[in-house]
């Protein structure tokens, strides 16, 4: 592993005992959704109540670190980050820095880089008394626990774990983000945690046993979505509509059923009210029907749930 390097939009050191420092290690898609997410919502808040910004509460950051693997990765990310007024200190080559400043620290790389993000015991020092979230897929909490406890045995320093899994819409601030936690993370702690996830969407608290299909459904079917709405888009391109309108017509369409069901109307009611003794809509819907939709989607998520916990498997290997 290299030194430790920085681009220039480095953040000033840590000068007061209230603040907070969130460091993100491994900035890819969904690191980097999350941390975009984050900084707007503050951002927002600033603007909004200037008088008392939201970044002055002691359980959320005002410090920001990200760590990636290379200076490419570190220059795509201060691209991404370029609209921002928040000062980001962005790392390449070496997260010890990161890891020692930071009170949140959330692992975005991916599964199958665990072992080599957390096996070191100087990085294990670094983690006592803070919190660590893991957004990998797959794996869990014991697994995370194994790694830190694997070289040195009694060097292991405890640090709170937890395991969150929000998705790309974080960028946009409506992500669905799963949380677990273990029985016994303290208030701050668990309202750190909550705070950040909360600021890019919604949240919700779930067992162990339901993470990886909860994973699969909040995280994997913005792709499934996305499928559903370019299929559209070129059915009606295909008739003589722009892309464009066609675009905003399929993605209005899609949200307003998403804003129905979320008001708490079922979606078999959604279909029924929509559907006319012989109207067009009920013929649409016997196509998909009859091109077995309903099992194709749902066994969809049955293979990206089995996927999710092959990755943990990989990286407990």
């Amino acid at each position: 592993m290299s030194e430790l390097q920085k681009i220039p939009n480095e953040a000033p050191p840590n000068e007061t005992a209230a603040s907070m420092t969130l460091a993100i290690l491994g900035c890819g898609s969904l690191g980097t959704a999350l941390l975009c997410g984050i900084l707007t919502h503050i951002e927002e808040s600033k603007k909004a109540n200037s008088a008392c910004p939201v970044s002055n509460q002691p359980h959320v950051p005002n410090k920001f670190m990200a760590c990636v693997r290379t200076a490419a990765s570190a220059a795509r990310l201060e691209l991404s980050l370029a609209a921002y007024d928040t000062e980001v200190a962005i790392y390449y080559g070496d997260q010890r820095a990161p890891l020692h400043e930071a009170d949140v620290i959330v692992l975005a790389c991916q599964p199958g880089d665990l072992r080599s993000c957390l096996a070191t015991t100087i990085i294990r020092s670094q983690l006592k008394g803070k919190v660590l979230v893991s957004l990998l897929a797959g794996v869990t909490i014991p697994d995370i626990e194994s790694v830190l406890q694997s070289v040195g045995g009694k060097s292991y320093y405890p640090a709170t774990i937890a395991r969150a899994m929000p998705n790309t819409a974080s960028f946009v601030r409506e992500s669905i983000t799963v949380i677990e936690t273990p029985e016994a993370t303290s208030a701050s702690h668990l309202l750190a945690i909550d705070w950040l996830f909360e600021s890019i969407g919604k949240v919700k608290h779930i067992a162990a046993a339901n993470f990886d299909t909860c994973t699969a459904l909040g995280a994997s079917t913005p792709a499934f979505f996305a499928i559903i709405l370019d299929a559209l888009i070129d059915g009606a391109v295909t008739l003589g509509l722009t892309r464009k309108d066609a675009t905003l017509m399929a993605a209005q369409s899609m949200k307003g059923c998403a804003a129905l069901v979320l008001a708490g109307e079922h979606p078999a009611s959604v279909k029924e009210n929509i559907t006319t003794p012989g109207g067009s809509t009920i013929r649409g819907v016997l196509a998909l029907e009859q091109g077995n939709v309903r099992a194709v989607v749902a066994g969809a998520l049955i293979k990206c749930k089995e996927a999710a916990e092959g990755l943990g498997a990989q990286a407990r290997n």
